[in-house]
């Protein structure tokens, strides 16, 4: 890395480039002594520090009064051809505008000041007074000498003349000084002087060339018009100042809103302070005058540790290092410059058309795609998009500060290198219709934060796709890291046929995953790659113990199928993957206790067996039949409230001491524990209110409160158990072991055939 130079400045030394003792500044480097501009590049966001922010500025202040350190600036030093010199701000800038600002109120007050010292007669300070204003605006608000300099020749000749009246002195001084500094004249009525001053102050602006430029025009437009469109008034019976604008606030863009704020908590803030100090009874320009001594303090004890650097590539790495994550440094926006630079510097577009293009850019990404979300779909859209775009199957769900990095190493450097490949206005446009695509699709499956259980259950129950089954499942699971493969494979494949640039994009995606959706046959072409993708990671989800194997499985997908393209030869099961799932499924199931965390699995499966017809046995004895084929979700003709769905144990978990001899080994409890929620045969999904009403009653007296799914065979198999000696104790109308051994027994057969079949098998048989 390569540091030009390093130091503590204050603003006057940042912008002017003036040495001064203070800081025992360097002639090299930072300091120079030639003014300089200092810019914020078209890809940094614009301002937007809120009140609470400046209000702690001013009281950290307050606490470290002689030297109060702002933290550090990172630039790049740039050289323009007529010989001057450019500080394009890569970290600080939010700081450095404050200060700006802070600056210009400083400004303001100085200048409502001077104009009352001028009025008095035999003011022998005049010039001094005019050469402080001057000061304070030449070089670190504007270039502008011309006005001032002006002031400050008519007042040396008015002096100078020894026989002129002392009032038509004063009075020529004003004239000259209020001409020169755009006051307005006062008008007929007051909405006539507001226009007249809004007139005055554009064309003092107008030919200004602001010490805090941005590389993106409108912003530098937005700026003036609000220096240009504010001035002090004293409020009426009062000693004190208010900011007041040109404009109705109402009607300001946010940008300017920021600035105008920023601007009025800064007056108030000093106001308060001097008036604070003053003494009792003293006039405004007492206060005021105090006010300035405050300010002009600010400005020259408040420092910032200036970092320069002669390239942007070493100045973005200084910044990561300086931007830990104790920082409140927003990754989205981060991640957003981080497309405006390579936009910026790797485009062949004009600065016009930079900074329109931008400006749209900035509407779509702040409004469209990030806008109404809660965090955690905006971390969600923030990972799937960075993980589409790189291709990056090690990148975590929940690594936020490696987002950009990853896009920056693994995509823009890869895809866009410089020198080589322009990135142009269409590609940083479908790089964030990626994001927006993300966003599509989450809002169109109708993902949340919250009751991700019921949703998936609520999924499996519609009459939906097997993708859109999937995305909830995953989502249910936690398995935040598996998700990518699906979303890579989904947009990878709508781009093998389809711009993300596009102008109509966001309808046609829109309706692209509709019908995606809606495919719940499974027979569209366009879609059978993306559901069969979607199969094996719900396969994989449920007969995994943990999300392990799924995100193995994930890993690969992800590395074929993205920004590089769309490979559908790898979206199957592969290699030793199905035995291994295999093996884990026989593994968890035979482990399985009640409230493990592969229950909300059972629980599908149970549903989705519930939602199942058994063909070609009767109901008498198909519970103990040796071939069984099941026709899949056919009896949908009983949805349940997938809110409302439990697992719910056939035997009671809890004995009624009233009537203990009527429950399962009530005299071992250890072992009646183990059985009632070891074994998976001890359970069925129940409607929750079912569920409260069954209260924890006997097997034998269990039957009556599954009315609401009794046409289900998995019903019919245990009305007919519990007559059978065999399973149930009929006697005592107890179950027996044997039937919570037989009935597991069955039921992993059933799952296991259930998640062997292929994705449109409707029947599958099982051998017992």
């Amino acid at each position: 890395m390569n540091l030009k130079d390093a130091g503590i400045y204050d603003m006057i030394n940042i912008f002017k480039g003036e040495a001064t003792k203070a800081h025992g500044a360097s002639q090299g480097g930072v300091i120079n002594n030639n003014p300089r501009l200092i810019n914020i590049p078209a890809y940094q966001r614009p301002y937007r520090w809120k009140t609470d922010r400046i209000v702690r500025l001013f009281c950290d202040y307050d606490e470290n009064n002689e030297e109060y350190f702002l933290g550090s600036v990172v630039v790049v030093e740039k050289k323009k051809n007529d010989g001057s010199i450019e500080f394009d701000v890569v970290d600080g800038q939010q700081r450095l505008t404050t200060l700006y600002l802070l600056n210009y109120i400083r400004y303001l007050l100085r200048r409502e000041y001077t104009l009352e010292k001028l009025k008095k007669p035999y003011q022998l300070k005049a010039s001094e007074y005019c050469s402080k204003l001057k000061e304070c605006y030449v070089n670190l608000i504007g270039r502008n000498v011309v006005p001032f300099d002006v002031i400050l020749d008519k007042i040396e000749e008015l002096m100078d003349n020894e026989t002129l009246d002392p009032n038509e002195r004063v009075e020529q001084m004003v004239s000259c000084y209020k001409e020169q500094l755009c006051y307005p004249e006062v008008k007929a009525t007051p909405s006539e002087t507001l226009e007249e001053r809004k007139r005055q102050a554009r064309d003092f602006f107008d030919r200004e060339q602001l010490c805090l430029k941005y590389s993106r025009s409108r912003y530098d437009i937005v700026l003036k018009e609000v220096l240009c469109g504010v001035y002090l008034n004293n409020v009426q019976d009062t000693t004190d100042y208010e900011l007041k604008t040109v404009w109705v606030d109402d009607k300001c863009s946010d940008f300017e809103k920021n600035y105008l704020n920023a601007l009025k908590t800064i007056l108030n803030e000093i106001w308060s302070r001097a008036k604070s100090a003053s003494e009792k009874n003293k006039d405004i320009m007492s206060i005021c005058e105090k006010a300035i001594e405050l300010a002009d303090g600010i400005i020259k004890n408040m420092s910032l540790c200036v970092v320069l650097t002669e390239n942007e590539n070493d100045a973005n790495k200084l910044f990561e290092v300086l931007n830990d994550r104790s920082l409140e440094v927003e990754d989205l926006e981060l991640i957003k410059n981080h497309f405006y630079k390579e936009y910026c510097t790797k485009s062949d577009d004009t600065d016009e058309q930079k900074d329109k293009r931008i400006t749209e850019l900035d509407e779509l990404w702040a409004d469209k795609i990030f806008s109404g979300n809660g965090d955690f779909k905006n971390r969600l859209i923030s990972y799937l998009a960075a993980v589409y775009l790189t291709c990056d199957k090690e990148l975590g769900y929940k690594d936020d500060a490696k987002m950009k990095d990853a896009i920056e190493k693994r995509y823009s450097s890869v895809m866009y290198p410089i020198g080589e490949k322009q990135y142009t206005y269409n590609e940083i446009l479908a790089d964030f219709n990626t994001y927006y695509a993300i966003k599509i699709i989450l809002g169109n499956f109708d993902v949340k934060k919250n009751k991700l259980n019921e949703r998936s259950l609520k999924a499996e129950q519609e009459e939906k796709s097997i993708t859109y089954k999937t995305l909830h499942l995953l989502n249910a699971f936690k398995y935040h890291a598996v998700i990518p493969a699906l979303t890579n494979v989904i947009i990878a494949s709508y781009a093998q046929k389809h711009s993300l640039a596009d102008a109509n994009f966001q309808n046609d995606f829109s309706e692209y995953i509709k019908g995606l959706i809606d495919d719940k046959e499974h027979v569209n072409e366009e879609y059978k790659a993306i559901h069969q993708c979607a199969y094996i990671l719900w396969i994989a989800a449920i007969k995994s113990k943990d999300h392990e194997i799924p995100r193995k499985i994930a890993k690969r997908i992800i590395e074929k199928n993205g920004h590089v393209g769309f490979c559908k030869e790898n979206i199957d099961f592969q290699g030793r993957e199905i035995n291994d799932l295999d093996e884990e499924l026989d593994k968890w199931m035979s482990n399985w206790s009640f409230g493990n965390n592969k229950t909300f699995a059972i629980k599908v499966l149970l549903l989705n067996l519930l939602l199942s017809q058994r063909l070609g046995v009767g109901t008498e004895d198909a519970y103990k039949a040796d071939v069984v084929t099941i026709k899949l979700n056919s009896a949908l003709t009983y949805k349940l409230n997938a809110g409302k769905l439990q697992l719910d144990h056939l035997e009671a978990n809890i004995i009624n001491q009233e009537n203990a001899e009527s429950y399962y080994m009530s005299d071992d409890i250890e072992k009646r524990q183990k059985d009632v929620n070891g074994y998976i045969g001890n359970f069925m999904i129940l409607d929750a209110v079912d569920n409260n009403q069954k209260n924890n009653v006997p097997l034998k007296s269990a039957m009556k409160y599954y009315a609401s799914i009794e046409k289900s065979w998995l019903v019919d198999d245990v009305k007919c158990m519990i007559k059978d000696e065999k399973y149930f104790d009929l006697q005592n109308q107890i179950p027996r072991e044997e039937f919570f051994i037989e009935r597991t027994k069955r039921l992993k057969k059933y799952f296991k055939a259930f998640l062997g079949k292929g994705l449109n098998d409707t029947e599958v048989t099982i051998r017992f």
